[in-house]
C-alpha cells in the first residue's frame, strides 16, 4: 500500500466518522423535540463567566438543558416549574453568541436565589414566559 493510498483511507474513515456523527446529533435532536418543544439556547451558571450553547425545552413539569454536541437523552440541567421565576430581558440589548442570532438574556430565580442565566432569540421568550405562567397540567384542576 502506497503512501497516498493510506492517506485516502485515513481521510475516508474522518469522513465516515464525521458523518455519522452528524447523524447521532440529528437524531438526537429529533428524540429530545418528541418529548416538548426544542429551541437552541445558550446558559451561563452563575459561577462560570462563559456561556455554554444548548438546546433548551419545555417540558410539562420543568426546563431542561440540553449539551448541543452531547448524545445522551438526558438533560443536563433542570429546573422545576414550581418555584422557577424569569427576569424580564432588559429592552434594546442583545447578546452576540455564536450559533444564536441577536439573544436576549434572561435571569432564571428559584426561591430568591440566581440560578442560572439563559440567552435565547427574542421570539422565543414570550413561549418561555407562557409556559411559566401557565398552571402545571393537573395543577387545580378542580378551581372554581
Amino acid at each position: 500500500m502506497s503512501t497516498l493510498q493510506a492517506v485516502e483511507l485515513v481521510l475516508l474513515a474522518g469522513c465516515v466518522v464525521i458523518a455519522l456523527w452528524l447523524v447521532v446529533l440529528w437524531l438526537r435532536r429529533r428524540s429530545l423535540a418528541a418529548h416538548g418543544p426544542v429551541s437552541p439556547c445558550a446558559v451561563k451558571l452563575p459561577e462560570s463567566p462563559r456561556w455554554r450553547l444548548g438546546l433548551l425545552r419545555l417540558g410539562p413539569e420543568q426546563l431542561d438543558w440540553f449539551s448541543v454536541g452531547g448524545v445522551t437523552t438526558h438533560p443536563t440541567m433542570s429546573w422545576h416549574r414550581r418555584g422557577l421565576e424569569i427576569s424580564t430581558p432588559t429592552s434594546g440589548e442583545t447578546i452576540s453568541i455564536p450559533g444564536l442570532d441577536s439573544a436576549v438574556a434572561i435571569t432564571l430565580t428559584t426561591h430568591g436565589s440566581e440560578v442560572a442565566r439563559l440567552a435565547l432569540e427574542p421570539k422565543i421568550y414570550p413561549a418561555v414566559r407562557s409556559w411559566l405562567e401557565s398552571a402545571p397540567p393537573g395543577h387545580n384542576v378542580n378551581v372554581t
